[in-house]
């Protein structure tokens, strides 16, 4: 295959990706998108548990299948944002660092500020989930 046929492979093989998931999901069982189940990486305490034979399979696939379908949990957003969160830090570095302009101890107090403010969404984000959890707890 030249250069030209393989790049134009991997093209339509990008393309055709979403489409393809989707295909996938909507051929699969019914009954399984209503099955309840822990996070992806859950998989080893799944197993681990002792759920019997296939059970932990079935929760596991209807976790997949939501997850696929971009159907997630207000909890599972949140973590995700977080993570993007996480990610600024070293980019603020970068930001601050290419500004000719700006003396030293500017920079430095620029870098401090902008980090405090972005820990202080994390931990904003990461108490909204700690109180989330406990008043799910209490719902049981």
């Amino acid at each position: 295959m030249k250069r030209r046929g393989f790049l134009g492979f991997i093209g339509g093989a990008a393309a055709a990706g979403p489409s393809v998931a989707r295909a996938a999901i909507a051929e699969m069982p019914k009954g399984l998108g209503t099955v309840a189940s822990p996070p992806m990486h859950g998989l080893s305490q799944g197993v681990c548990e002792g759920s019997s034979g296939g059970d932990w399979r079935i929760r596991e696939i209807a976790d997949l299948k939501r997850i696929l379908s971009g159907d997630l949990t207000d909890e599972e957003k949140e973590q995700r944002r977080r993570e993007r969160m996480y990610a600024l830090e070293a980019i603020v570095d970068q930001n601050v660092a290419v500004l000719i302009s700006v003396s030293g101890p500017q920079k430095l107090t620029m870098r401090r500020d902008r980090v405090r403010r972005l820990q202080e969404k994390i931990r904003l984000s990461e108490t909204r989930g700690y109180l989330s959890r406990l008043l799910k707890e209490m719902s049981k």
